[in-house]
């Protein structure tokens, strides 16, 4: 169950509203009437019909935008927040085309977040009981997890004693994995293996020794296999360097067996990534 919503204003100097911890609902200066948009997004599933067979053919399938809807009630108290006071402050929060973070907090997951541009915000100030209903586009339909997990590790030759992850995200996460040098001897290439190998499995040309480190993100929109420069910070592309029949490994719901795999030495890795859920 949702617990705690926080709402953060890409203005660097928006004012804040401090609600007291201990307090109760009914005394709260800004009240959150309903929240909608938090389920699951619709998938728009491509298809093309046959011409003479029933049914039809799949062509692929993604999910569109998520738009939540907030209705807030301003609740002032007369003294040091008026209605208008409260108005204005959610004009700083939510004037449309500015970017907002939403944080939401819960009793069964970690806090995770949601970025969107505000659509609209449309106030009723002649009713009797006024609200302010709020539109936001989130371009990523996905909630991400606050805060990252990082989990430590070392290299071995084959995927006999993988490392045990535990994923709770009800979407698949791309993942940030560091490959540090320990010894010699350099290795010649270096695997990223999770679960079945002939399901999933990511196998780049490249290397790490006392000058460089390696570093692959898996994250869509973002991927990228690169070897760092220890001194200077110059950054080599290996994109071209991946081995023909590699995936981008991804972490999915439930046990994920992990491993890095090298030819040669020891190498410490470092695997870093965000729960993704679909839904809250």
């Amino acid at each position: 169950m949702l617990t705690r919503l926080r709402a953060y204003s890409s203005w660097l100097d928006a004012p804040t509203l401090p609600l007291s911890d201990d307090g109760r609902e009914e005394t709260d200066l800004l009240q959150i009437r309903d929240i909608q948009g938090l389920d699951p997004v619709k998938a728009a599933v491509n298809t093309s019909p046959f011409g003479s067979v029933d049914g039809a053919a799949y062509l692929g399938s993604n999910v569109p935008i998520r738009n939540i809807v907030l209705t807030l009630r301003p609740n002032p108290n007369w003294d040091d927040w008026t209605y208008e006071k409260l108005r204005r402050l959610v004009y700083s929060y939510f004037m449309p085309k500015l970017l907002t973070q939403l944080v939401f907090y819960s009793d069964d997951i970690p806090p995770v977040e949601i970025f969107g541009y505000v659509e609209d915000c449309n106030v009723n100030p002649f009713s009797k009981d006024p609200e302010i209903q709020v539109s936001i586009i989130c371009p990523d339909p996905y909630f991400t997890a606050l805060d990252a997990t990082v989990v430590l590790g070392q290299s071995t030759r084959d995927n006999s004693n993988p490392t045990i992850i535990e994923y709770n995200g009800s979407i698949e996460a791309g993942i940030n994995v560091e490959v540090t040098r320990v010894s010699d001897p350099a290795p010649t290439f270096i695997g990223i293996q999770i679960g079945d190998p002939s399901i999933q499995t990511f196998r780049v040309t490249a290397s790490v020794n006392s000058t460089q480190y390696f570093v692959m993100n898996s994250t869509a929109g973002q991927r990228y296999a690169q070897t760092i420069s220890l001194s200077t910070g110059v950054i080599s592309n290996l994109l071209s360097k991946i081995l023909e029949g590699s995936t981008w490994p991804t972490l999915q719901l439930g046990t994920n067996k992990f491993s890095i795999i090298t030819d040669q030495g020891v190498q410490n890795w470092k695997l870093t990534y965000y729960e993704r859920y679909g839904g809250l």
